[in-house]
């Protein structure tokens, strides 16, 4: 198996009719060993019945469904795929907010140039943030984050993830929550492992539609996560 991707759901079920069966016929078209994990999160609006269902159509051994008994937050949702996970690359993707094609050009780049961690930017080019207060919170988070660890991300907040799976196997990580993605990117930073970034179109969600992080209750455990890290 090359690849492992790692989508989770909390609550997405008008998004999981609209787009996740277009989306396993995307992946399965590619020419790749890949597998998807699909994990729900505990969730209460019919999407865990909705995924039951379509983990009973499956035939294809590839697609993998992860049903948490409660919720872990979308980190420990990411922790339960990965110990389950056979990929060399693990890739973290959300099918509200980015393109399928995307995934693959970072999957592409991954392969091509020397690198453990790669976060899709969605600065680099483009930055269609509805909020401007999540965008202010991105850019002052990612700045802390390159002073303290090195490093020169524009967009460490970016959702699309690939990383070394062997490499994050071998990493400790505490948090479970929103933060469990900065946390990933202050400990391979901290051994020194190669983090790089790529475009990533992004098409964001309004709070309305779906939209759940909360840029103060969650940028600041963001904060703490990046600063804890930092001595420990």
């Amino acid at each position: 198996m090359e690849v492992s991707i790692i989508c989770c759901y909390y609550n997405e079920i008008n998004l999981l009719k609209s787009k996740l069966l277009s989306f396993i016929q995307y992946v399965q078209q590619k020419q790749l060993e890949i597998e998807i994990i699909i994990v729900d999160n505990n969730s209460n609006d019919g999407s865990t019945e909705f995924l039951k269902k379509i983990s009973e159509e499956q035939s294809d051994g590839n697609i993998k469904f992860i049903f948490n008994d409660k919720n872990l937050g979308k980190g420990g949702s990411i922790k339960k795929a990965c110990s389950i996970a056979k990929g060399k690359l693990a890739c973290i993707f959300d099918i509200d907010e980015y393109l399928y094609q995307d995934l693959f050009e970072g999957i592409e780049y991954f392969k091509n140039n020397k690198v453990d961690l790669l976060v899709g930017s969605r600065i680099l080019e483009k930055k269609m943030f509805i909020y401007k207060k999540n965008l202010y919170g991105v850019i002052a988070l990612t700045g802390l984050i390159n002073k303290l660890y090195n490093l020169k991300l524009t967009d460490a907040a970016g959702a699309t993830k690939l990383f070394k799976l062997d490499l994050y196997k071998k990493t400790k990580i505490f948090t479970s929550g929103f933060n469990f993605e900065f946390e990933l990117i202050c400990k391979f930073a901290k051994k020194k492992f190669i983090i790089n970034e790529y475009p990533s179109n992004y098409h964001p969600r309004t709070y309305a539609e779906g939209k759940k992080i909360n840029p103060w209750k969650d940028g600041i455990k963001i904060l703490l996560t990046i600063i804890r890290s930092y001595f420990i």
